[in-house]
């Protein structure tokens, strides 16, 4: 990681997750739609309603997909920061040094995230800074790992008396 930063994003099942679910809404409009259609029971402005309902299920599910790729851990020579996005306009930055890091831990939980290895990172940081999480980390036992031993090898802060 010497003179680089390195980018860590969100593993690919979540976006896989988010997709499904929306697909899976298009799927039961069209289905509503054309299982009414067959009957005749709808009028045009109600297929026109419906057709906007579609429309704007899939806008959500492009701006959700969007959002879930715009989070990210960055890891530079002068230590962490990790942007966790919850919509298209607010996200929360969590930044610290490689000497402020106290402990890192990776938890798998699941089925999914132990067969895909994906995780949550916690980094515990010293003082009256939060600690940092971010959720659906890729490998997150090697980051954990790789965190860990960088930390180890920046020099802890010394205060003169």
């Amino acid at each position: 990681m010497q003179g680089q930063s390195t980018i860590i994003r969100k593993h690919w099942f979540g976006l896989a997750v988010i997709l499904a679910a929306g697909l899976a809404v298009e799927l039961a409009l069209v289905l509503a739609v054309a299982v009414t259609f067959h009957q005749g029971q709808l009028t045009p402005n109600v297929y026109a309603f419906l057709g906007v309902i579609m429309v704007v299920v899939l806008l959500a599910d492009l701006v959700t997909t969007y959002v879930y790729r715009l989070s990210s851990i960055v890891l530079t020579d002068a230590g962490i920061t990790i942007t966790n996005w919850q919509t298209l306009f607010f996200s929360n930055t969590a930044e610290c040094e490689w000497n402020q890091v106290e402990d890192v831990n990776a938890k798998q939980g699941g089925v999914f995230a132990q067969l895909l290895g994906f995780g949550t990172l916690l980094i515990q940081t010293a003082g009256t800074q939060n600690n940092i999480t971010m959720m659906m980390v890729p490998r997150a036992q090697y980051w954990r790992a790789t965190i860990e031993a960088k930390a180890a090898a920046t020099p802890t802060l010394t205060h003169s008396v």
